[in-house]
């Protein structure tokens, strides 16, 4: 799959289906542990290299950062435990565990050990199955869809949320000046972080 598909899959799903936990933990907002000594809490070490690698194949580093610049990992790690009930925590790593399980029995070998190519072409079969799911039931209740359509959702919220993305990817002004509401876009260059 490539980037520009993976974005407008992305867009299509962003765009349609938000669980009411992501939209809350995307409205509160977190700080993040930038530290080189971070271990997760909420998670395993091997969880956290999971999803770190998963939201790096999603999310390459290019012109912008990727997902482990952006440091995906550590924010799912540090919003979990806050923004989610103690049983949508048990479900999200009983599901998350069988996503990694299913991954080593695809690739004869844990995610983290396989080579980009075959990180890619399995996260690419993974999101096209969940996709066909949402297509046959497209009324299918938030929470009977597809564990991985969960996971890409909030790794793509904790990429978009983060402080490198927001400083690289978007205009970004801590503190704004004054307002203008309608300029042309070619002055401003960029859409703006929140």
């Amino acid at each position: 799959m490539q980037r520009r598909d993976a974005i407008k899959y992305t867009t299509l799903l962003m765009g349609t289906a938000l669980s009411a936990s992501t939209l809350a933990s995307m409205l509160a907002g977190c700080a993040v542990d930038t530290s080189g000594e971070w271990e997760p809490v909420f998670f395993t070490p091997e969880e956290a290299a999971f999803i770190s690698e998963v939201s790096e194949t999603m999310l390459p580093k290019t012109k912008t950062p990727g997902g482990k610049e952006a440091l995906v990992d550590r924010y799912l790690d540090t919003i979990r435990p806050l923004r989610y009930t103690t049983e949508e925590n048990i479900k999200f790593k009983k599901d998350l565990n069988a996503l990694m399980t299913k991954a080593k029995e695809d690739l004869g070998k844990i995610f983290t050990n396989a080579s980009n190519e075959e990180k890619l072409m399995w996260l690419g079969k993974t999101d096209l199955a969940a996709f066909e799911v949402i297509k046959e039931k497209p009324d299918l209740p938030i929470l009977e869809r597809p564990y991985y359509l969960d996971l890409k959702e909030q790794i793509l919220a904790g990429y978009f949320l983060s402080e490198i993305v927001a400083k690289e990817y978007f205009a970004y002004d801590s503190i704004p000046g004054k307002y203008l509401g309608c300029i042309p876009y070619e002055e401003v260059g960029k859409a703006w972080a929140i």
